[in-house]
């Protein structure tokens, strides 16, 4: 019977190469956190030159937030950087695999194909929590500072919606196997995903249809119910309706995307996909 010990040693394994892999050109990790701060101010800038003397007023009416605008729009690119980085990162990791020709190894050692990706999944908690830090926590301090003790509510909103997030990141893992070009699928998705979770607006601003289609991304709860837990924990309370929903997500997600990865391994498994490259 196996040990806890055993089961975790290859989990601690996988979660140790990973951040070894983040971390390994600091370069990167640097603009990771610089691409949200200049999406930002390119957004505010326009906004400035568009609107004058009257933007911020302009911006408040039609978000109905009080927060400042910098503040507003960080929290949607930070949110939505996290989530490009989780499901890039997530979603390639086989391929790289692959591409190295280690992929056979670790699928031919005896460990669960589950802990291969959730010791991928759980690395991603370090640099997200530095990116919350960095983005969201920065600008909320120098901006917003009355928002601050929102800021613990709001990690622990994010942390919630990391689960569903590692649940569609299975199911890129899961194409990987299948059509093992996973690249262009995953940026158009997070292209798709700026435009539709809110990220430099409110979702109430989309037609009712791509409403329905941004209801079922995580990461648009994620980002309005930081947003109310910035501007006022009151107002977070009484969207806590949203939170159930995403926490559904959080179980029901991961073990969809599981489900669909199991499936496409079988399938390569019988087509022998596994060795094509």
């Amino acid at each position: 019977m196996t040990s806890l010990g055993e089961t975790l040693d290859p989990l601690r394994a996988i979660f140790r190469k990973q951040i070894r892999h983040l971390f390994r050109y600091p370069g990167e990790v640097i603009f990771l956190f610089i691409i949200p701060y200049f999406l930002t101010a390119l957004v505010v800038a326009m906004g400035v030159s568009v609107g004058g003397t009257n933007a911020f007023g302009n911006f408040a009416s039609q978000t109905g937030s009080t927060l400042n605008p910098f503040v507003f729009l960080m929290i949607g690119s930070g949110v939505w950087m996290i989530s490009w980085l989780i499901l890039e990162s997530i979603g390639t990791s086989l391929r790289d695999e692959q591409i190295k020709g280690t992929l056979e190894q670790n699928f031919l050692a005896p460990i669960n194909r589950f802990l291969l990706l959730v010791g991928t999944a759980l690395s991603q908690i370090v640099i997200t929590s530095l990116m919350f830090a960095g983005i969201i926590v920065a600008s909320v301090l120098l901006l917003e500072p009355r928002g601050a003790p929102g800021l613990i509510l709001a990690f622990g909103i994010l942390m919630i919606g990391l689960l569903p997030l590692f649940g569609l990141g299975f199911v890129f893992a899961g194409l990987v196997v299948r059509f093992k070009e996973p690249y262009a699928f995953t940026q158009a998705m997070n292209v798709l995903f700026a435009v539709v979770t809110g990220t430099f607006y409110n979702v109430t601003v989309l037609p009712a249809w791509v409403r329905y289609v941004s209801a079922a991304v995580p990461m648009t709860i994620v980002i309005q119910d930081m947003r109310l837990a910035v501007e006022s924990i009151n107002l977070l309370i009484d969207a806590f309706g949203s939170i159930f929903i995403l926490l559904t997500m959080g179980i029901v997600y991961p073990f969809l995307g599981y489900s669909l990865f199991k499936q496409f391994e079988r399938r390569a498994k019988v087509s022998g996909d596994r060795s094509k490259y």
